[in-house]
């Protein structure tokens, strides 16, 4: 006891002599330096020292004092990544690694990537740490070997197709050139009187058949070069039709008039979406819009006009939503984003963005100027069960949104923009 009241003191007396204020910062600074000074052994200094020893060389760096507090070791403690962030981040690492071509280790990535979001202190494990290096060297070799099995395996067909293909032609020729000099032989050939009458009937059968034959050969020649124009044919439909399907494709999931995701390319990234909130406890919230009054501008200026202002609304809806989020006509004049958030401020912040540009803009058609407004609803969706529960507060906060006046904004905290 006599020993701490003494540190106290001696500390006291240091911060006078430095002209220091004794506030609880210096007063710490100073008390370990005094303690430093002795052989006195405190709990608290152990448990510093216990704390520091599991920190890492560039940690150890960031910590300047001689004798550290427990000040120092909670802010160097404060900086280090949070297990949330890891999770984030974990969502990005599987999509960067995952192979481009041999899919066989997308479930050990996958697998990885989970226990890691399950137990985040293990990312800087040795053992974890030598498991990534080894997959990604894997899925590089595999994806290597793979595209080298793939093209030695066109390559020789292409060679096959070529050999067949001239040794038809060279046998074919061949046959044909044979039987033209048969019958030119059979015709040359001088008989003898004696004979003329028994072989020539023989040599007028040959010549027959020979004939016959060389018509089956020249149509099959003919067939053949048929059948090749006819596959170059189906090449070219089959490259067609694989064009309109990559086409059909696009349609399918780009809306034709806004260029932003259809209501079921949507349905697609939502159960993405919903896999990475539950392996990487991500969060995510869900705004629906509705543009206000949209029939009135169909039915005052046309829907020429209707259509433009959609293409323009979600044209300022895809320039204000980040890459990685989502969004998406829903239906008619109504529209959705996913926006990933790390805090609540985030998200107003998106919405005033959003309401700002429209309100304080016109839209322009031809020689129309529009003041467009729109009304929406927000939910969290770490507030709900579901996905589904998630969508149908959204949608009950857009339409109380409407029943209030429109042009307004409500979350589901409460928070109206």
């Amino acid at each position: 006891m006599n020993d701490i009241v003494n540190i106290i003191r001696l500390t006291l007396d240091s911060l006078s002599k430095q002209n220091k204020l004794a506030n609880p910062t210096n007063y710490e600074i100073e008390f370990y330096k005094q303690i430093g000074k002795t052989d006195l052994i405190l709990e608290e200094i152990e448990e510093i020292k216990d704390i520091i020893s599991t920190f890492s060389s560039h940690e150890k760096i960031k910590l300047k004092e001689d004798t550290p507090t427990f000040r120092a070791v909670s802010h160097i403690l404060s900086k280090r990544v949070s297990n949330q962030t890891i999770r984030e981040f974990l969502k990005d690492f599987s999509y960067f690694i995952s192979p481009s071509i041999d899919q066989e280790i997308k479930k050990d990535i996958d697998n990885l990537c989970i226990n890691i979001a399950n137990e985040p202190d293990i990312l800087m494990n040795q053992k974890i740490i030598r498991e990534i290096r080894n997959l990604t060297d894997k899925r590089i070799k595999n994806d290597k070997k793979l595209f080298k099995d793939k093209t030695s395996d066109v390559k020789e067909l292409i060679k096959f197709l070529g050999d067949y293909i001239n040794k038809y032609i060279e046998s074919h020729t061949f046959t044909y050139n044979e039987i033209t000099n048969l019958k030119d032989e059979l015709n040359s050939l001088n008989l003898s009187k004696s004979s003329l009458d028994d072989l020539e009937k023989v040599r007028k059968s040959l010549i027959n058949s020979i004939d016959k034959f060389k018509d089956s050969i020249e149509s099959s020649h003919k067939n053949f070069t048929q059948n090749k124009f006819a596959c170059n044919d189906l090449y070219e439909q089959i490259e067609a039709l694989q064009q309109n399907l990559d086409r059909a494709e696009e349609e399918k999931s780009i809306d034709y008039l806004t260029n932003v995701l259809t209501r079921r390319a949507y349905a697609v990234e939502i159960e993405r979406l919903e896999n990475e909130y539950r392996v990487y406890d991500s969060n995510y919230a869900l705004v629906f819009f509705d543009i206000d009054h949209f029939k009135s501008i169909n039915d005052n200026y046309g829907h020429d006009c209707g259509d433009s202002v959609l293409s323009t609304f979600a044209k300022i809806l895809k320039n204000l939503t980040r890459t990685g989020d989502i969004i998406a006509r829903y239906g008619g004049e109504e529209f959705i984003t996913i926006v990933n958030y790390k805090n609540k401020m985030e998200i107003k912040n998106y919405l005033k963005r959003v309401k700002n540009i429209i309100s304080n803009n016109k839209f322009v058609y031809n020689d129309i100027k529009l003041n467009v407004k729109f009304s929406a609803g927000v939910s969290f969706r770490k507030n709900y069960n579901s996905y589904e529960q998630t969508l149908k507060q959204a949608d009950k906060l857009l339409y109380m949104a409407k029943d209030e006046g429109r042009n307004l904004i409500i979350l589901d905290d409460g928070d109206r923009v």
